[in-house]
C-alpha cells in the first residue's frame, strides 16, 4: 500500500501516527484484532536509551537456526545503534517453540545480539500480528508497553530487498524498506511504503 508523505512537527507526530495505526489495522487478519496483552521483555544486554518518549517500536521476529534471520543479524545491529537514540525500541520476538531461555541466550552470544528478546511461548504475539515467517518485521507506534492496539502497524514486511525469494540472494538491497520506514518516522512522517512481503523461513501452524 502506497500512502502520501505528510510532512509535520515533532510537536504532533504522536498524534498523526495514532491515526495512522488506527486505518492500517484493515490489512491484519480477523484474529489480530484482540485488546492489547501485556509483553514482558527480557533484556539480553543494555541498549541506548532514548531521552523522549519512543516513537515507535520494531517487533523483530527471528529464529535461532533460520539461515536468512542470522544473516540479517549484523544489519538489524546496524539499525538499533542508529535509531534507538531517535526514540526506536527493538525487540526480538523468538515465535517458534518450543525454545528454551538457554538456546536464546545462546543464540542472543553467538550474534551480538543487544537488542532486547522474548520468547513468544504461547505464541500470543504471532497470532495478533499474524506473522508467518521469519524473520518479519512489524513496526508500531509507540513503545512496546503503549497503551494502543498492538495489531495496528506502522510498518510490516521485510528488511530489504536482499532476498527476492527463497534461494535466491542479490549481492545487496537495493530497497531499504525497514530502515526507509524509520527514517520517515523518527523526521514525523508517515512511511510510504506500508507493507511488503517477507521472504524467510516459514513458521509451522
Amino acid at each position: 500500500m502506497i500512502m502520501p508523505s505528510i510532512s509535520i512537527t515533532r510537536h504532533v507526530v504522536s498524534a498523526l501516527l495514532g491515526s495512522a495505526l488506527a486505518s492500517s489495522a484493515l490489512f491484519m487478519s480477523g484474529g489480530c484484532s484482540s485488546p492489547t496483552q501485556s509483553v514482558v521483555v527480557q533484556t539480553t544486554s543494555p541498549a541506548a536509551t532514548p531521552t523522549d518518549t519512543p516513537r515507535a517500536t520494531v517487533w523483530l521476529f527471528i529464529s535461532t537456526d533460520c539461515p536468512i534471520c542470522n544473516g540479517y543479524q549484523p544489519e538489524l545491529e546496524r539499525m538499533r545503534a542508529r535509531y534507538s537514540p531517535l526514540g526506536i525500541d527493538f525487540i526480538g520476538v523468538y515465535p517458534e517453540v518450543p525454545l528454551s531461555a538457554q538456546e536464546v541466550a545462546d543464540h542472543v552470544r553467538d550474534f551480538a545480539i543487544t537488542y532486547p528478546t522474548v520468547i513468544d511461548s504461547d505464541r500470543s504475539l504471532r497470532k495478533r500480528f499474524g506473522v508467518r515467517f521469519v524473520p518479519e518485521v512489524i513496526v508500531t507506534a509507540g513503545g512496546h508497553g503503549a497503551a494502543v492496539d498492538q495489531s495496528a502497524f506502522l510498518y510490516r514486511g521485510r528488511i530489504d530487498d536482499q532476498y527476492p525469494e527463497r534461494g535466491s540472494r542479490r549481492p545487496s538491497a537495493t530497497e531499504h524498506d525497514l530502515e526507509n520506514a524509520l527514517q520517515a518516522i523518527t523526521t514525523g512522517r508517515v512511511p510510504n511504503v506500508r507493507v511488503t512481503t517477507p521472504v524467510g523461513c516459514v513458521l509451522e501452524p
